[in-house]
């Protein structure tokens, strides 16, 4: 079985936590195989997989970045990342769990970052903002988070130092969706900001309705010249938006302070804000009925290899005895 996540030019925080959360939760379960493809975290539910593999699905969503998927005897599906997904792929909405990243705990943490993650976060308190990877690298965010006074996370760096960097915040700002569900997993409050993008912001709404929530986004500027022609329409046709991929550097020095304090400025007032926390029982709800749908997997695994260890994938006992059937019964259509 190969686990998929998606890789472009720069790293992505959302992405690369597939490569510390799968390996936690199914060790063993993994290989080069790519005849046999898992699909975890991300918005990678579309027709980019090849016809002829099998697709295990367990929490990926669509985003609307290419077309539908066929989905036929080739897909196995045990949830999606909401309701909007499910809807979209015509699957039941019951399929639309929640995303795989609101699995991550204590437990998890320790298994990913080690042992003394939570004493290297005790006693910080910062209030964090974290970009969508895209504006990280377009934008002059690093200088306007530093003017507001908030710690920048940068979601291309490594996830275990981007998890840390969450875990040490009492507050998190974030563009970037998995921000929020990581923060949102290790109950720190979050602001969702408004994605640059548009085709970005359907996700956090497929997301939201599976945690029984909703969104309402904090907007920010552009943080510098560039950024600021990328969202006019002198960005609308190629030779443009290539002008400004090879000018990036170069634009970022025009009207600098300019832009950073009025970026600085809406940082400041999107702190300000009141916060959001999904309720513990809609987190625990969407967690209950992931491990329920995890231990199937799990076991499936076992029956192919018995050494697989089951050590890491047993969720907490109170998790455990709340896990019920109505997933199971959702789920059964699909799994063949």
């Amino acid at each position: 079985m190969f686990l998929y996540h998606w890789q472009g030019h720069a790293r992505n925080f959302g992405d690369e936590l597939n490569t510390l959360l799968w390996p936690s939760l199914l060790p063993g379960y993994f290989d080069d195989d790519a005849s046999e493809i898992f699909l975890g975290i991300g918005s990678v539910l579309d027709s980019r997989h090849p016809a002829g593999a099998r697709k295990t699905v367990a929490g990926a969503g669509y985003g609307g970045y290419r077309t539908l998927p066929s989905i036929d005897e080739s897909w196995t599906i045990h949830w999606v990342r909401g309701p909007r997904t499910a809807g979209l792929l015509g699957l039941p909405a019951a399929l639309g769990i929640g995303d795989p990243a609101s699995l991550i705990d204590d437990d998890r943490m320790a298994a990913m970052l080690g042992a003394g993650w939570r004493q290297a976060a005790a006693g910080c308190h910062d209030v964090g903002f974290m970009p969508h990877f895209e504006t990280a690298c377009r934008g002059a965010w690093q200088r306007a988070a530093a003017e507001a006074g908030l710690a920048f996370i940068d979601p291309r760096d490594d996830p275990r130092a981007v998890l840390a960097a969450v875990a040490r915040c009492r507050l998190l700002l974030s563009e970037a969706m998995h921000g929020v569900i990581v923060a949102d997993a290790l109950r720190v409050p979050w602001v969702p900001i408004a994605p640059f993008a548009p085709i970005h912001a359907a996700k956090w709404d497929d997301w939201a309705a599976a945690m029984s929530t909703s969104i309402t986004f904090e907007a920010l500027p552009p943080s510098s010249f560039g950024e600021h022609l990328r969202l006019s329409g002198f960005a609308g046709c190629r030779v443009a938006r290539s002008l400004l991929d090879h000018g990036e550097r170069r634009l970022r020095t025009v009207a600098a302070a300019h832009f950073a304090e009025r970026a600085a400025s809406a940082l400041r007032r999107a702190a300000d804000a009141s916060p959001c926390l999904t309720e513990d029982r809609a987190l625990d709800r969407s967690r209950d009925r992931m491990w329920a749908a995890l231990d199937r997997l799990h076991g499936a695994h076992a029956l192919r290899s018995p050494a697989a260890s089951r050590s890491l994938m047993a969720p907490p006992a109170a998790t455990a005895a709340r896990s019920g059937a109505p997933a199971h019964r959702a789920a059964a259509r699909w799994i063949s």
